[in-house]
Formats: C-alpha cells, sequence, structure tokens
C-alpha cells in the first residue's frame, strides 16, 4: 500500500501486540529470507517456477470462510476472523494482498496499531506454514482451494517473529499461542470492531436481553460486516466442581472463535448458525458433534451456560 520502501528504511519493527519482539523488517528486503539483494535466491526462483502465484490465491470460489481449515495451530481468532471479512467482505482480503512476479513471492498488508505494514512472504515461508498444519485447506491436499489463508497467516507469523532471517518457528509459535477475534480484526482491517456482549439490565427480563443481543448481531451481518463467535468455557455449579461434572454443554468448544453465518428468529426462538474453523464440528465431545462445518445453537442456550464471551463485528 505504498508503504515498502517507508517500512524498509526503518531499522526494527515492533508489533504493539506483542512488544519487545524486534520485527527486524531489514532482513525483509534482503538476507537469507529477503528476495530483493538475496543472488542466489533470486536466481533460484528465476531457475525454479514458485509453487504458487496469483492465480493460486482464489481460484474461481474467491475468498470465503470454506477456504481456511484449522489444524495444529490454536489460532482460530486469527483464521476464522479472516473467515468471518472473506465471508462478508471479501474485496478487504483481495486488497491486503499482492503477487510479485519479478521475486515469485507475495506481499501482504497488515495492521500495527492501526496503521499499516507491508509484510514479505516467500515460497519457503509458504512450505513452512504447510508444514506446520497451517489455517488453509492446501496442506489437506484439496484441489481447487485458494493459498490466500496461509499467505495471510504466514504474513501475521512473521509480524510476530524477532527474527525471521533464522525461520519463523517463533511466529507460528506465538499465534498458535491463541488471542482474541477483536485483535485479529484490527490487525486485519485496522479496526478492532465493535464487541456484542450479553449485558442484561438489574431489571431487564432475560429474553428481552437476550432479544437485544441477537438482534445487534443480526443488524451487524445485515450491513454486511464481518462478524465472529468467541466461546468460554460453561459455567458450572459449585455441585457440579465437587462431583467433577461438565455440568450442562452448549455444543461449542470452550476458548473458540467461530465465524457467524447468521441470527435468525425461529418459531420465537433466536438461533445462531456458526461455523467452525476446524471444517468439521466433530471431536467437540459436548454431545452435538457433527461432520459439517456448520452448526446451529439457540442462543439462550449459550447465554444460559455462560460459554458465549462476545460478538465481534468488524466495521463497515
Amino acid at each position: 500500500m505504498g508503504l515498502v520502501a517507508d517500512i524498509a528504511s526503518r531499522t526494527s519493527y515492533q508489533p504493539a501486540m506483542f512488544p519487545g519482539l524486534p520485527f527486524g523488517l531489514t532482513n525483509l528486503f534482503g538476507g537469507a529470507i529477503g528476495v530483493a539483494g538475496a543472488t542466489s535466491a533470486s536466481r533460484a526462483l528465476t531457475d525454479t517456477p514458485p509453487r504458487f502465484d496469483a492465480g493460486d490465491l482464489y481460484y474461481s470460489t474467491g475468498p470465503s470462510s470454506a477456504d481456511i481449515k484449522q489444524d495444529s495451530l490454536g489460532d482460530c481468532f486469527f483464521v476464522a476472523t479472516l473467515g468471518a471479512i472473506a465471508d462478508q467482505q471479501p474485496q478487504t482480503i483481495r486488497d491486503a494482498i499482492s503477487y510479485d512476479a519479478d521475486t515469485g513471492s507475495f506481499n501482504v498488508t497488515l495492521y500495527d496499531g492501526g496503521k499499516p505494514v507491508t509484510i514479505n512472504v516467500t515460497q519457503q515461508e509458504l512450505e513452512y506454514n504447510l508444514s506446520r498444519g497451517g489455517g488453509s485447506l492446501v496442506d489437506n491436499k484439496t484441489t481447487d482451494i485458494g493459498i490466500w489463508p496461509a499467505v495471510m497467516e504466514t504474513a501475521y507469523a512473521k509480524m510476530n517473529d524477532s527474527n525471521p532471517a533464522d525461520g519463523l518457528k517463533q511466529g507460528f509459535d506465538v499465534i498458535n499461542g491463541g488471542g482474541k477475534a477483536r485483535d485479529a480484526m484490527e490487525v486485519v482491517t485496522g479496526d478492532r470492531g465493535t464487541d456484542i456482549t450479553y449485558d442484561k439490565g438489574f431489571f431487564e427480563d432475560k429474553n428481552d436481553a437476550i432479544d437485544r443481543l441477537a438482534k445487534q448481531a443480526q443488524a451487524a451481518l445485515g450491513v454486511g460486516r464481518p462478524l465472529t463467535l468467541s466461546t468460554d468455557p460453561e459455567s458450572r455449579s459449585l455441585l457440579e466442581r465437587i462431583k467433577g461434572d461438565d455440568g450442562t454443554q452448549d455444543g461449542l468448544v470452550d476458548n473458540h472463535v467461530y465465524v457467524v453465518e447468521s441470527v435468525e428468529n425461529v418459531d420465537g426462538e433466536w438461533q445462531v448458525t456458526l461455523r467452525n474453523p476446524w471444517g468439521t464440528n466433530n471431536g467437540v465431545s459436548e454431545g452435538y458433534d457433527a461432520q459439517p462445518a456448520s452448526i446451529t445453537v439457540p442462543l439462550e442456550r449459550l447465554v444460559d451456560t455462560g460459554g458465549l464471551e462476545y460478538f465481534n463485528a468488524g466495521a463497515l
């Protein structure tokens, strides 16, 4: 986005989300990880066509949450946010990624503290993403699926690596540690969005509070705002804790982030349809396991169990 020259002139980059991690953007444009200024790397790219290029980003379907499959990394907060943005505002993803045919690498625009930064992603770094079981379907050998989730995820890992010249293990380990959907929304769009929470007034009826919550979430989707739902572990009574009982389960993965596909009132009950970035709802082990990636749950159940942490709605 016109910031490459500015960033290259800086000696280091400190992500606001992870202070104290020097990024070393000078390595981004040369040396062991860069292409410009690395003669042997440039020669290798000239002799060997890159595995991925602009034509591999989206294929015919365009960016969507269906391109995402969270495998081995614990970064649901990031890949679910990517999916929500892709479904509601696909042009945001397209605008964030460009392909440099001269170097065979991708340039990705992310945001630090609301300010855009450009991250270069090489073919070797993409291969490392796939070896780590990243958030695309490409490492699952699925055909006709875009590489864009891996490009974005790799850029985010590189943004959080103190020395990309020695590989991106540290950066991937950082994002593997988890995070918040609101922070991921800011990294991708430059805006943290709006948290929508269940907040019942002292004299307010529970159903009225749920109705208000649902209508806010529904309205956000209705105007094209990316929407995620973050979960908490279900609440348990003191007796359930003493007995070691799990209590009532809501059917969702604890401490997880989902793409919100719809919020609908069905016969007087608010239902939320969520897409699990795992690409399936098998293995949740809460009594509602199913193969499809999407699951519909009553919003009241999420409120009653305490499993709802918050919705996050990205900006328009």
